[in-house]
């Protein structure tokens, strides 16, 4: 089981940004918030941004004064906040509006690296097998590591390993109790 904490800010038109997620459902109030979603025996993440209609845009003499939207700014994981890589690997996929699609009718249907959403549709993440594995191993993809032909080991000093260092563990435990 995994528990995704979003930072999000939001505005509103005529109604607040609605998600769901699952059976879950959260609605965003105005300015920055956070909520919770929980994860469990899966490979990935769907939040579907299903509120928002043609209406909640409002429009005064051509412009847009209001509108309902919200962006993503920060995403954890158990606690611990997820770079921002993981955010901008999202697929978004808008359900745009007919009044939309007749000015721009070449509108893609996926938006990766999406950071705004002005339109319903799914926001969604997938991983391969367990999620800190993956994490990790797509870290390391972005990660550039300078002199590694001069010192090999360099890439696990910077980076650290997963295995759990249990004799220093011992150690620290032992300096506590004294």
């Amino acid at each position: 089981m995994l528990t995704f904490t979003f930072l999000t800010i939001a505005e509103h038109g005529q109604t607040p940004p609605q998600i769901c997620v699952g059976s879950q459902n959260i609605v965003l109030p105005v300015g920055q918030s956070t909520f919770d979603v929980i994860v469990e025996d899966s490979n990935a993440l769907v939040l579907n941004f299903y509120s928002k209609t043609q209406s909640d845009t409002v429009v005064d003499h051509g412009r847009i004064i209001a509108d309902t939207e919200f962006k993503i700014l920060h995403v954890w994981c158990d606690g611990i906040r997820l770079e921002t890589w993981f955010r901008n690997s999202a697929v978004y996929r808008p359900k745009y509006f007919a009044g939309f699609l007749q000015h721009c009718p070449d509108a893609p249907a996926e938006i990766t690296a999406p950071y705004q959403f002005n339109f319903p549709g799914t926001i969604s993440w997938t991983w391969e097998n367990n999620f800190w594995d993956w994490y990790f191993t797509q870290k390391n993809q972005f990660e550039v590591i300078n002199f590694l032909d001069q010192e090999p080991d360099r890439v696990w000093k910077f980076r650290g390993s997963l295995d759990p260092c249990e004799d220093l563990v011992s150690k620290i435990k032992q300096a506590l109790e004294l």
